[in-house]
């Protein structure tokens, strides 16, 4: 009994990878990539900036009624 094979498109291993937007300069990705690190930096700042201090008094209150 043979097996059917289907018709299906499947990139061979030696085919090289697409590349990401071929018409963008090396300096235009990397502005970009600078751009994205600086925007979760601020976001991490942000997020920081408020609980650090909700952090700091839950610890003070621990430690004060640690040793009371």
């Amino acid at each position: 009994m043979p097996l059917e094979r289907s018709a299906m498109a499947v990139p061979s291993p030696s085919a090289p990878a697409a590349s990401h937007e071929s018409g963008v300069s090396f300096d235009q990705r990397w502005a970009a990539w600078v751009a994205k690190g600086a925007a979760r930096d601020r976001a991490f700042r942000r997020k920081l900036a408020v609980a650090a201090p909700i952090v700091i008094i839950i610890v003070a209150i621990i430690v004060f009624a640690l040793l009371r």
